[in-house]
């Protein structure tokens, strides 16, 4: 079990955070403006630490590695996007780029003089991260993807020599370290033993309004039954499996069950050849890029949202299981993705990498309106603390940083 978090505030005036690809120009500019990020139906992580240095009255850094470079100055905040150099960088050079890209951010760390660095994971190897603690700088890392695809931790000797560096870092460095899953969090312990530095659980936090748009689950007998993902249409995203799923699930049910694919990405056009390959035009939709008036009405037409990532993709969450249980639409995936373990009551779980067990699950599932019923029933609670602020990295920061009392939040 991981220590417990001392209550000691911090009470920092000045912090430094680095974000992912994202733009975090234009998160800043919607969140200075009260308005929601107009492509996103989440919060933004980076408005949530915004909201969180304006309350408690510090300056802020943010860093994001967006493939815009550009440096911006609004009052107390401070936003540069640094892109990372050679973004198809692989073995070494990929190892070394991190850890160049860590020096450029920690140099920007101490010429801002920060009391904190609060970490995304990505930005740059954990390990590494302990020259931010050498320079007198307290570390918070953020872990947005678990340390390895949940059930598949991989065995190489690159991999091996990375956790044996990144160990002494979780049991020593951090001031506490926020995991977007209880996935995460286990996966910390079970690389640092019992005696790693605080873990504790936070939840992303959505936009209620865009889901009260979106109405209820259409009912179980209406026909054809759909199945809609949203997502990136990558391999790893498990999208080619769909169209297996949906040649297995026509062959043995012809017209009752409609696919729609919304995304886009390196997979779209092999997809779409597939799907004409097999003759699956009717039974599946590949959308491509779907704004979020549209996907309104793909979810007000959908039964379901599958997401079936595969064991080569590192899930911390899945963020778009979350948005269907807040869209009362009961999720289809497998236990690679970690919010299926928070979802379980309204979620069918097939076999990872094995779209054969999907198909036997989906085929259950359209014949067992009570099943159905169950778990859409059970939507409203299992995604409650997707919309509790208290769930929020804006709150957890206050708790960590600040001695606030933990309202909500059990530490792992």
């Amino acid at each position: 079990m991981a220590r417990p978090l001392q209550n000691q505030p911090l009470n920092p005036k000045r912090v430094f955070y680095v974000a992912g690809p994202g733009d975090s120009v234009g998160a800043h500019k919607a969140w200075k403006a009260g308005l929601h990020d107009p492509t996103e139906v989440s919060i933004t992580f980076s408005s949530q630490i915004e909201q969180y240095a304006k309350d408690v009255g510090a300056a802020l850094y943010i860093v994001c590695y967006h493939h815009e470079k550009t440096y911006f100055e609004d009052g107390d905040v401070t936003i540069e996007h640094l892109p990372k150099p050679s973004p198809g960088a692989s073995g070494l050079a990929y190892h070394l780029r991190e850890l160049a890209y860590g020096l450029k951010l920690l140099r920007r760390a101490i010429r801002f003089k920060a009391d904190v660095a609060i970490l995304d994971s990505g930005c740059t190897h954990y390990f590494w991260q302990s020259l931010f603690a050498a320079a007198g700088i307290k570390v918070v890392p953020v872990l947005h993807n678990s340390l390895w695809p949940n059930g598949f931790r991989p065995s190489g000797a690159a991999v091996r020599l990375i956790e044996m560096l990144d160990r002494p870092f979780w049991r020593r460095v951090p001031l506490a370290s926020l995991c977007v899953s209880p996935v995460c969090s286990r996966q910390v312990e079970e690389l640092a033993g019992p005696d790693c530095r605080p873990l504790l659980q936070i939840r992303a936090q959505f936009q209620k309004d865009f889901f009260d748009r979106i109405p209820p689950a259409p009912p179980h007998d209406r026909r054809p039954f759909q199945i809609m993902f949203i997502g990136r249409v990558t391999e790893g995203k498990g999208v080619l499996d769909i169209v297996e799923m949906a040649r297995q699930v026509e062959t043995r049910a012809p017209g009752r069950v409609r696919w729609v694919v919304c995304g886009t990405g390196a997979e779209l056009e092999e997809m779409k050849q597939r799907i004409s390959a097999l003759g699956l035009d009717q039974a599946v939709e590949a959308k491509g890029w779907t704004s979020l008036d549209d996907l309104v009405e793909v979810y007000a037409q959908s039964h379901c949202s599958i997401v079936p990532t595969r064991s080569t993709f590192v899930e911390g969450l899945a963020m778009t299981a979350a948005e269907a249980a807040l869209a009362g639409r009961p999720l289809i995936s497998n236990p690679v993705v970690p919010a299926l373990e928070l979802l379980r009551s309204a979620a069918v779980a097939g076999r990872t990498n094995d779209p054969d067990s999907y198909v036997e699950e989906i085929l259950k599932l359209i014949d067992d309106p009570d099943w159905y019923a169950a778990m859409v029933a059970a939507c409203p609670e299992a995604s409650a603390p997707f919309l509790d602020r208290r769930y929020g990295l804006t709150h957890i920061l206050k708790v960590v940083l600040n001695g606030e009392p933990d309202a909500q939040i059990e530490q792992s």
